[in-house]
């Protein structure tokens, strides 16, 4: 930066330098210039001095002369200027005058235009006035036309009614005629209607006693249909009762069940009889050849019908006297469903080891179930 300023200072200086050097040359060139000058502007003699003198003169005579010539033109250009204003002003009032007259007779005119603007709109007033009065001329006359047309078609009208009028009259007649004879018929079938009207009452008056008759009838059949409601109470009362008795019968037949279901169980929880029956089941296996097929379809059929026939011989019973033939039934039907499922299940079955496994020495004085399906299956087999 100190570099920098120095370089700055001494271009400066050398500046300043070489100006102070050309400065006294340049100074007298000046002052030359200055000394021609003024020598070449300024007289050096009295010659030169009254030359210039003279020379002034002669310049301002010639300027004066040349003023006053330009004076005398302006004057007689103004003089000239004023006439031609006279003459200007002669012709403005010339001008103005006939503009007076022209503005009063424009005013004239206009008064006519007017005059006649309003002549014009009188007329044009008049003209649609006329031209009113002829369209509602015009108008009345159709009216009237149409009103002649109108006065003709009722004539025309009223001449057909009178020609109808006529012939209704005629017919009035013709039919005044056949009312006067209709009334002479009226007056047979009036008497015709009394004879009847007597037989119909003498008619009423039977069919009254014979109402009468048939109320008392009624009476007796509504005490009779009171007595047959009576009596259907009742018979609701017994089909109640024996519903209640097939409902004890068929918990009969539940606890039937439960007790061979019991029964049944007891025997397989008897070991005893288990062992026995398993030393008799041996021999009987080791000689017993395979039962020939039983026919299931028919077993099924026969199982299907004995259930149904049961079941409607449970529906009609009504005392609880054939209990005893209804329980056999149904250990039948029963032994016969063990049968059949033993028969679908095939050898292999369990319901034949069961039933060999219970010893008929068990068995009571009644049958048991299992008795039922032995003397079944050899039924079957046989």
């Amino acid at each position: 930066m100190i570099e920098y300023a120095l370089l700055f200072a001494l271009g400066f200086l050398a500046a300043t330098l070489t100006g102070l050097l050309v400065a006294p040359a340049i100074q007298k060139r000046i002052v030359k210039f200055t000394e021609d000058r003024m020598r070449a502007t300024m007289p050096l003699s009295p010659q030169e001095v009254r030359a210039q003198k003279d020379m002034a003169r002669a310049a301002y005579a010639a300027e004066n002369a040349r003023l006053s010539e330009g004076v005398r033109r302006e004057r007689e250009k103004h003089t000239l200027e004023m006439v031609r204003s006279e003459k200007l002003l002669a012709q403005a009032a010339a001008i103005g005058t006939e503009n007076a007259e022209l503005h009063a007779q424009i005013a004239d005119m206009n008064i006519e235009a007017g005059d006649m603007r309003s002549a014009l709109r009188r007329e044009e007033m008049k003209t649609e006035q006329l031209k009113s009065a002829l369209a509602t001329a015009d108008r009345e006359i159709r009216g009237k036309v149409a009103d002649i047309e109108t006065l003709h078609s009722r004539i025309n009208h009223l001449e057909a009614d009178l020609d109808t009028m006529k012939i209704d009259l005629a017919t009035r007649d013709t039919t005044m005629e056949n009312l006067k004879s209709r009334i002479g018929n009226l007056k047979d079938e009036r008497d015709k209607l009394r004879e009847d009207i007597k037989t119909a009452s003498q008619s009423a008056k039977a069919l009254e006693v014979r109402l009468s008759r048939e109320e008392g009838r009624v009476r007796q059949l509504e005490t009779r249909l009171t007595r047959e409601l009576a009596g259907s109470a009742d018979k609701d009362n017994a089909i109640e009762r024996r519903i209640a008795e097939i409902s004890r019968l068929r918990d009969k037949v539940k606890t039937l069940t439960t007790e061979n279901k019991e029964a049944v169980k007891a025997v397989r929880s008897t070991g005893l009889a288990r062992t026995i029956a398993a030393s008799r089941l041996a021999p009987r296996r080791s000689d017993k050849v395979a039962p020939p097929p039983i026919d299931i379809a028919a077993l099924e059929e026969d199982v299907r019908n004995q259930g149904t026939a049961l079941s409607e011989r449970l529906m009609a019973a009504k005392t609880g006297e054939n209990d005893a033939a209804l329980r056999e039934e149904m250990a039948d039907l029963a032994s016969k469903m063990i049968v059949l499922t033993a028969t679908r299940e095939g050898a292999g079955s369990p319901v034949h080891d069961l039933i060999a496994t219970i010893d008929p020495a068990l068995d009571g004085d009644e049958r048991s179930l299992a008795q039922r399906v032995r003397g079944q299956i050899n039924r079957d087999e046989a």
